[in-house]
């Protein structure tokens, strides 16, 4: 069960307006768009849910050895995509092996009930 915030309508707006931004400037920092938007550092949560939002619509690259975030627009970007791509991946091996004690825990406990 994966359960999302909704998304309110100003939420929306920061969202397009954000958007719309990242396709015509390239790479920005969180300090970038934190200035555009005209938001302190304060609502750094508030931006990376932004960008989560943005990024299951379109290719958000942000990669562990590159500073800031970009859409993915040319196949210049190709290279930035897959190693996105394997990043991803490497993160969801991770999140599973972290999940499994958690499960053998669980059902250990409910066998008893």
């Amino acid at each position: 069960m994966i359960i999302e915030k909704p998304m309110t309508p100003n939420q929306k707006i920061n969202g397009n307006k954000l958007y719309k931004f990242m396709m015509v400037n390239g790479v920005l920092t969180k300090e970038q768009m934190l200035e555009y938007l005209g938001w302190d550092s304060k609502k750094d949560r508030q931006l990376r849910d932004l960008i989560s939002a943005i990024a299951k619509k379109v290719p958000v690259v942000s990669t562990s050895d590159s500073k800031g975030y970009k859409i993915a627009k040319t196949k210049s970007d190709l290279e930035q995509v897959e190693h996105q791509w394997k990043e991803l991946d490497k993160r969801i091996e991770e999140l599973e092996a972290r999940k499994k004690p958690l499960i053998e825990f669980y059902e250990k406990i409910k066998s008893k009930e």
